[in-house]
């Protein structure tokens, strides 16, 4: 109960909405996808850095979550699992992209290099939407 009410807090001191992980104060509040997220931001300007840093910190947040999903079915299988556990390398490997994205993007200090830092953050989470995509198109069993 503590970390519920944990969470909560800290998630309305971030201007989300607890009830809708996808939500983002001024970013499509009512029930957006991940597209629409990504779309509220992808234009904002250096001056608008606070808005597209709270965008990106739940687009990691989706990608955990697909990925959370991904390893439960991953845990689910009964058959061989060589060519799941391979293409979920990429998966993986897209994470650890975005999340060095990230961190690029808040090192930042000017118009410019937020510029090209938020470019590549937008790259990192394309990848990351192809490898969960080709992923949830995999069959298993």
């Amino acid at each position: 109960m503590a970390l519920a009410l944990g969470f909560a807090a800290v998630a309305c001191a971030r201007g989300q909405d607890v009830r809708n992980p996808n939500a983002v104060a001024g970013v499509d509040a009512v029930q957006p996808t991940t597209d629409s997220v990504w779309s509220a931001i992808e234009n904002d300007t250096y001056e608008q850095r606070a808005h597209f840093a709270r965008g990106v910190d739940r687009l990691s947040a989706k990608l955990d979550n697909q990925i959370r999903e991904l390893r439960e079915r991953r845990a689910a299988m009964t058959t061989d699992t060589k060519d799941w556990d391979f293409a979920m390398k990429d998966v993986d490997e897209s994470r650890v992209l975005l999340t060095g994205r990230m961190r690029d993007l808040a090192k930042a200090t000017t118009p410019e290099a937020w510029g090209d830092a938020k470019a590549k953050v937008g790259e990192a989470w394309r990848r990351s939407q192809l490898a969960v995509d080709k992923m949830n198109s995999t069959r298993t069993s």
